[in-house]
């Protein structure tokens, strides 16, 4: 009898319901799978797969309430908010590449000097079959990030989703085919770790890994063996800069906001906040008024992956123990069967804690407070990550200012985590935030 991997509600620990496992010694079947549905699909000219994005676009949008309904039974996200981050970002993703993707894609002409008599072009062919391993805090939408764009560019994909949120996995390769792909342009494969590994060996020709920094790694060394490319979206610990000429309540709202959506399980969720010293206390006071009303509606979901919360603990026990203070939060809420978390607010944080320096991955907000730019740049720029980040300032020349200076992969202006669902702009980290 084939093993299973089950799904269960992180809001009560329910049975959802199961997959069936595919054994590492079938991966290079499925792979195969996929290079020969590649014969048909990479061998179509750009405009031609335009259609093909354009119909699963008007599968995902028409079925977008049971997606929605799937990812939110996976993660314990509210439906709306499922359907929001995982549905409407995904449907914006699709549109763009089917209405950009040729001319991304079109033979480029160069110049030849001091050659004057030739003639150079540039000529975008698809690789060939893309391994795409994704994590379980967006079980639609990350994924969906690697396949459309591999399909965009003419690849097939061979998906093993993560067995955390396997339904939402198998639904992926459903959608797909009842799109009208060519049969095997997304195949999907369910596993842990060692499903993984042995799509790496199995002939694929790049991978696209979102996880942690720890998995990317092996993921890359892994890849390096076999000389293929490693698109790697891992972990983040983004700060916010608060400059004294912000807008104060606005800047607020955004730090909870970043810091609570999809209860911090979030790559790009805002971490760490500097907020400059003239400033300090009215911030610091809108933030505490912001987090009593979100506890006291109790709106945030649970911790989706229960080890999870063993680091979410660790990081608040060390930073009280050397000296940080949690003026909201710092505690486990068990109900129904799930795991839940206080939204929590640190304040008095410094480098030497486990919080400032390593990824948090829950709802949790550690306040810093800074004199002047330099010190600003000092704290948010001392992070082995760099995913993204924000400044906030009324003046726009102080903030591009500021901001050229971060080391980060992507930042925004007054505003957070909106480049990552931004599809004309590249995203991707720097550092232990990853590679492409």
């Amino acid at each position: 009898m084939a093993d299973t991997i089950p799904s269960f509600d992180p809001r009560n620990g329910k049975l959802i319901g199961s997959v069936t496992k595919t054994p590492p010694d079938e991966v290079p079947q499925a792979v195969h799978r996929a290079r020969k549905a590649f014969e048909t699909w990479g061998a179509l000219d750009p405009r031609e797969r335009r259609s093909h994005l354009k119909q699963l676009r008007s599968v995902i949008l028409r079925r977008g309430d049971e997606i929605a309904e799937m990812v939110a039974t996976e993660t314990g996200r509210p439906v709306a908010e499922s359907y929001a981050y995982d549905v409407l970002t995904t449907l914006v993703l699709i549109d763009h590449y089917q209405r950009h993707a040729h001319r991304m894609l079109r033979k480029e002409r160069r110049g030849t000097w001091p050659f004057v008599t030739s003639r150079g072009w540039i000529e975008y062919v698809p690789r060939g079959v893309a391994g795409v391993i994704s994590p379980w805090n967006y079980p639609f939408f990350l994924p969906m990030i690697s396949v459309v764009t591999a399909l965009a560019a003419g690849c097939t994909v061979v998906l093993k989703p993560s067995e955390i949120t396997p339904l939402t996995g198998e639904l992926i390769g459903d959608l797909v085919a009842e799109a009208g792909f060519p049969a095997d342009s997304v195949v999907v494969i369910q596993g842990q770790g060692d499903t993984g590994q042995a799509l790496i060996d199995a002939g694929i020709d790049v991978v696209a890994f979102t996880g942690s920094t720890a998995v990317g790694k092996k993921v890359a060394a892994q890849a390096a063996g076999h000389l293929i490319p490693a698109i790697l979206e891992l972990g983040g610990k983004d700060a916010m800069i608060v400059l004294d000429d912000a807008d104060v309540h606005r800047a607020a709202r955004a730090a909870v906001w970043g810091a609570l959506f999809n209860t911090g399980q979030t790559c790009v969720s805002v971490e760490r906040v500097c907020v400059q010293e003239g400033i300090y206390d009215e911030f610091i006071g809108e933030v505490i008024a912001l987090l009593d009303k979100v506890a006291e509606n109790k709106v945030l979901g649970p911790i989706i992956h229960e080890p999870q919360l063993e680091v979410i603990e660790d990081q608040i026990d060390d930073a009280l123990s050397h000296g940080a203070r949690a003026l909201r939060g710092g505690h486990k809420i068990e109900a129904d069967g799930g795991i839940f978390f206080e939204p929590t607010l640190l304040v008095d944080v410094d480098f030497s804690m486990k919080v400032i320096q390593n990824e948090t991955f829950g709802p949790v907000l550690a306040v810093r407070k800074f004199k002047d730019e330099d010190e600003a740049l000092a704290m948010a720029n001392a992070s082995l990550y760099g995913l993204h980040g924000s400044v906030w300032s009324k003046d726009r020349k102080r903030a591009e200012r500021v901001t050229s200076r971060l080391a980060t992969g992507t930042v925004a202006i007054n505003d957070v985590a909106v480049n990552f669902i931004t599809p004309s702009l590249p995203f991707g980290g720097i550092k232990n935030s990853g590679l492409g």
